[in-house]
């Protein structure tokens, strides 16, 4: 498997865990076995940053040039900027579909 294809792979199914976290951890929530407070939230939005942090550590290839790799670096946050946003609409939309508004 080539590198880009990993690249892709990895930061697809991060953007997929996104609404799969949602759904779950709503569903606990509502079984009352989980509350969602404040740190739980800003324990799996870290995860899910310590994750983007990894897949760009060890997927995205290295330069020689300074320029390059802060352009690499650049795209890199907007894919996933906009990956996440996407995957937040998702786990919206799942959420409503399952548990209604």
């Amino acid at each position: 498997m080539s590198a880009g294809s990993r690249l892709v792979l990895s930061v697809l199914s991060w953007a997929a865990s996104i609404p799969v976290l949602n759904v779950l951890l709503g569903g606990l929530e509502r079984r009352r076995v989980l509350t969602l407070t404040g740190p739980m939230v800003a324990l799996v939005a870290g995860a899910l940053l310590l994750w983007a942090g990894l897949i760009y550590w060890r997927q995205v290839p290295a330069t020689r040039s300074i320029a390059r790799r802060i352009t690499y670096f650049i795209a890199y946050l907007t894919v996933m900027a906009l990956l996440g946003l996407i995957g937040v609409w998702a786990a919206f939309w799942a959420t409503v579909a399952i548990h209604g508004l």
